[in-house]
């Protein structure tokens, strides 16, 4: 059983986790937004016209997207060691893990909306286009057309990053997965250590689950 003490490192970790997992996982909802929407905007045939800048653009945006999507997690944690520091002072806790996340997450949550407004249905594109809609009009029944997908991409962006938070546990980065780490491999506090992991493992079954049923919701091809 866990005594007084160990069940206020729980709660601090507990607190911590889900600071990391919501707090980070708002910016990532709105930067991987924004770089979706210009890698698809500004592709070949798309909302934005095939002017030489515009190509330029994708090309650079959708080069810079992919190294940083392909930077293994902990190498980027190494490598914004600097970054951090300037930052928030410190490398050690929840928020010094702030940085790498955001960075790390936001650029895949940013091909998972790439990929969800890509596929809307050319057809809606064309009649938009025919009817004569403004930009803005377009822009808006594109999102509701791929909502569901991008649901989907950012319950799995979500996922993803709890596994992020895992790695970065080793440096000292606070929350659950440190907690499990700390204290089973070097405290020998095993009933610590198993709940702060089933613990782990029912945060991501709570955001798959809530993900799905949302993304079944908006889905409206399900209901025809």
């Amino acid at each position: 059983m866990l005594d007084q003490r160990n069940l206020q490192l729980f709660r601090e970790a507990l607190n911590e986790t889900l600071f990391l997992v919501f707090g980070t996982g708002i910016f990532i909802l709105f930067i991987g937004l924004a770089i979706g929407f210009l890698l698809f905007a500004s592709e070949p045939g798309s909302l934005l016209k095939n002017r030489l800048w515009v190509k330029i653009f994708h090309r650079i945006l959708a080069s810079i997207n992919d190294i940083a999507r392909s930077i293994p997690f902990i190498i980027l944690l190494i490598l914004l060691i600097p970054l951090t520091r300037a930052i928030v002072g410190t490398m050690l806790g929840a928020k010094a893990a702030l940085p790498a996340l955001i960075i790390s997450a936001s650029p895949f949550f940013a091909r998972v909306v790439h990929m969800a407004l890509r596929d809307v249905s050319k057809d809606t594109l064309e009649a938009l286009e025919s009817m004569g809609s403004s930009f803005f009009t377009t822009v808006l029944v594109i999102f509701k057309e791929a909502l569901s997908t991008l649901v989907s991409g950012f319950t799995l962006t979500l996922v993803t990053l709890v596994g992020f938070m895992s790695a970065a546990a080793v440096i000292g980065a606070g929350g659950l997965a440190y907690l499990a780490y700390e204290y089973g491999k070097f405290g020998n506090n095993y009933p610590l250590m198993y709940g702060s992991i089933l613990t782990i493992l029912f945060i991501v079954f709570i955001i798959q689950i809530t993900g799905d049923l949302i993304a079944r919701k908006l889905d409206h091809r399900s209901k025809s």
